[in-house]
């Protein structure tokens, strides 16, 4: 053989190991990419985890996929017929967040009307994939407010006490399984519980209250009484059967005041 030949031979050997290495490596880069958009491994947390009704949460993710789109799901309380009826499922609470090259964003979301006692979950999905791969858990706290406001009125007025974030009503509490409801104390004398469900079941509360509030939403009308001065009006969540006083306050309190 020639040394030609020979010199041929062998520039055609190093070209033919060169493109199958720079194939491998193609291939090898290719790899994490379709893992990432097919398998995300990103991570969200809220801040804060706790809170009443609009409540601002910050929703921070690490580990995505820069260029990707996450949306934002919100396990809780679905509304089926204007109050009547709803569901428990997830629902689109923010869509469309751009991941930007660091593979970190951050976002906020409010607190919407919901129940107290069931887990409020925060999924996140990557291009539309992995529900439920990321969990934040929200924990929704009960609160109340008066109408009208302010909060100064006469003897025997009607007044309306808005409770947002209450509980089912339906769900067991040990050790005694009785279920948790929500009770009230009206100048630190109880005053009477309710509820508030998935469907509307009626009159379901002691105290001269009357039920139908669903989906966390309590509406309770009373006349302000006691004579002029200040009034307390607190509440606690806990097993109904039981003093309102042995359970844990919620919602801190709300106070008015009957005028001459």
């Amino acid at each position: 053989m020639s040394k030609n030949v020979r010199n041929y031979a062998a520039l055609l050997l190093v070209i033919i190991l060169a493109v199958s290495v720079g194939s491998f490596a193609m291939l090898t880069m290719r790899a994490p990419s379709a893992s990432a958009s097919s398998d995300p491994s990103g991570t969200i947390t809220l801040s804060p985890p706790s809170g009443p009704v609009h409540t601002v949460i910050t929703v921070k993710g690490t580990g995505f996929t820069s260029g990707d789109t996450v949306n934002l799901t919100w396990f809780g309380y679905i509304v089926d017929v204007p109050g009547i009826t709803g569901h428990l499922g997830n629902y689109p609470i923010k869509t469309g967040i751009t991941v930007p090259l660091s593979g970190n964003f951050s976002t906020t979301i409010v607190a919407p009307y919901d129940i107290s006692d069931v887990a409020h979950f925060v999924n996140a999905t990557e291009n539309g994939v992995g529900t439920g791969i990321t969990n934040g858990t929200f924990t929704l706290m009960p609160s109340m407010q008066l109408s009208p406001l302010p909060a100064k009125y006469e003897d025997g007025q009607q007044v309306i006490l808005h409770i947002y974030g209450g509980p089912t009503g339906t769900i067991p509490v040990p050790p005694t399984n009785e279920l948790e409801s929500l009770k009230l104390t009206y100048d630190n004398t109880n005053w009477g519980y309710d509820d508030s469900h998935l469907t509307t079941e009626g009159p379901v509360a002691t105290g001269g209250f009357t039920g139908g509030d669903i989906g966390g939403n309590i509406t309770i009308r009373f006349l302000a009484v006691g004579g002029v001065g200040i009034h307390y009006i607190r509440a606690f969540e806990g097993p109904s059967t039981t003093a309102p006083w042995l359970s844990c306050e919620i919602g801190g309190q709300v106070e008015f005041e009957i005028v001459p």
